[in-house]
């Protein structure tokens, strides 16, 4: 997650920053002094909640508030500033929460508990684990440019919100010792998963970080987060096939077997109860 604090007064942009950093849920905070150039940021990166003190040098910090929403429709918004008439004006924006300065930490983790804890994901992709893996984003199914982009995201999608790096990515996919060459390839291929998210707007599913890459569960419909939920309709569903094109598959397939107690029919090739 990424906060945008916009103070135009360097030691209280400071202060702000610090305060925030010191919050749950961590984020990484973007600092800038200069409204027009946090516009130009805002332009070009995801943000998901932005602190804006409302005395600015060229603008207000309403008209920039205005403003980033114009690029980002949904985005929280906290006032910060010392002289408190001006409260009245920043709901008129929608703000999400107004703080007077000095800004300590409790109040900026009072916002973000309003802001975050009230505010559900919502899926932005549905995903077919059981049978053969598809992908869907509203009702069309997700093309990928690469068999292995798609191989990629269903590994991803397997681990749950856990990190993989780039190596073990490597091992699983290709299942072999990762080359030079290899690793480059697979920074190809997270390079196109981003972008084909990216054309249906489901961008934010996959995260890359120091530790690797991940997807975000909550925003992913996704029939086997169903069934470990204990949902009855997603357990009916299974009937003992899951991820079937891919062969690290297995070990989650067999999990899901156990905990359902369908077992595969290898002589026919179907599935039935144990009894």
């Amino acid at each position: 997650m990424t906060a945008l604090c916009v103070d135009d007064e360097i030691l209280l942009l400071e202060a702000l920053t610090r305060a925030v950093k010191n919050c749950s849920p961590p984020m990484e905070v973007v600092s800038i002094d200069d409204e027009h150039e946090a516009l130009q940021w805002a332009e070009h990166h995801d943000v998901d909640v932005a602190f804006l003190d409302i005395r600015l040098h060229d603008m207000d910090g309403l008209e920039l508030a205005e403003k980033l929403r114009r690029i980002h429709p949904d985005l929280p918004i906290v006032f910060c500033t010392g002289y408190r008439d001006y409260a009245l004006d920043a709901f008129q924006v929608h703000a999400s929460g107004y703080l007077t300065k000095p800004i300590r930490s409790e109040a900026v983790q009072r916002e973000l508990d309003h802001i975050f804890g009230e505010k559900k994901k919502q899926p932005l992709l549905r995903a077919q684990c059981f049978g053969s893996f598809e992908v869907f984003a509203g009702e069309e199914p997700l093309h990928f440019k690469r068999a292995k982009t798609k191989e990629l995201l269903a590994y991803l999608i397997d681990r749950r919100g856990a990190s993989v790096s780039a190596r073990d990515l490597h091992s699983q996919l290709w299942e072999g010792e990762a080359e030079k060459k290899d690793l480059n390839y697979l920074h190809q291929l997270t390079s196109d998963l981003r972008k084909t998210l990216k054309s249906v707007g489901a961008e934010k599913i996959l995260v890359s970080h120091s530790r690797g890459y991940s997807v975000d569960p909550e925003l992913i419909d996704c029939d086997y987060y169903r069934f470990l939920a204990g949902e009855e309709s997603a357990v009916r569903r299974f009937t003992g096939e899951y991820m079937t094109s891919y062969s690290w598959s297995e070990f989650t397939c067999a999990y899901l077997q156990s905990r359902s107690g369908v077992v595969p029919n290898l002589g026919k090739g179907k599935k039935k109860k144990k009894s």
